[in-house]
C-alpha cells in the first residue's frame, strides 16, 4: 500500500530540484511546471514499485531528464538558454570595456552552442557543468555506463567547439596569409 505521507514529504523536499532540472533543459517555465507535475504524478502511482526508496533523488532526476528530453523532442524546436544562465562577469571600474564586450560575446556564443546540442547531450552538459553533478552520479541517474557519460561529454564539447569555429568563420571569413609576404 502506497504511503501518501511519504510521497508528500518527497514532493516538499525535492520539488525545487525537479523544477530546476526541468527548466534547465526545457527553457520554458510553464512546460517545466508541467514536467514537474508529471514526474510527481508518476511517483504517486509508481511509489509502491520503487525498489530502493533511499535513491529517490536519483529516480526523480532521471525521470525529470527523460521527460524533459521527451518534451523537447516532441516540440522539435531549438531551446535557447536564458541570458542569465551563466554568471555575469564581474566588472570593475578599471576593467577594459573591449575585453568585457569580447567576454560577453563569447558567453553568448557558448550559450548558443550548448542550445544547438541534441537534447541528450545538452542535458549531460547541464547536469555536469551547471548543476555540478559528478560523472558517477550522472551515470547512475541516466542509467548509462560512466564511460558513456565521459564520451558524450567529450562529444558535446567537440560539437560546441565546432559550432564556435563555424560561427567565427561565418562572421569573419577565413583568414588566409597574404600572398607575397615572407615570414
Amino acid at each position: 500500500m502506497m504511503d501518501k505521507k511519504w510521497v508528500k514529504n518527497i514532493y516538499a523536499n525535492y520539488q525545487n530540484l525537479v523544477y530546476r532540472v526541468a527548466v534547465s533543459i526545457i527553457k520554458d517555465v510553464q512546460l517545466a511546471e508541467d514536467i514537474m507535475q508529471d514526474v510527481f504524478v508518476t511517483l504517486y502511482y509508481k511509489a509502491d514499485h520503487i525498489r530502493d526508496k533511499n535513491k529517490i533523488k536519483t529516480w526523480l532526476i532521471r525521470t525529470t531528464v527523460n521527460r524533459a528530453i521527451d518534451f523537447t523532442r516532441k516540440l522539435q524546436r531549438v531551446v535557447a538558454l536564458p541570458a542569465d544562465f551563466f554568471e555575469q562577469l564581474d566588472s570593475s571600474p578599471l576593467s577594459d570595456p573591449v575585453k568585457e564586450l569580447d567576454e560577453k560575446e563569447l558567453v553568448m556564443e557558448i550559450r548558443e552552442g550548448i542550445s544547438s546540442l541534441p537534447p541528450d547531450l545538452r542535458s549531460l552538459v547541464i547536469l555536469y557543468y551547471f548543476l555540478e553533478m559528478p560523472q558517477k552520479d550522472i551515470s547512475e541517474v541516466l542509467e548509462i555506463p560512466i564511460n558513456t557519460v565521459k564520451t558524450r561529454l567529450r562529444r558535446a564539447r567537440l560539437m560546441i567547439r565546432s559550432y564556435l569555429v563555424d560561427m567565427e568563420h561565418s562572421l569573419y571569413g577565413e583568414l588566409s596569409p597574404k600572398k607575397g609576404v615572407s615570414q
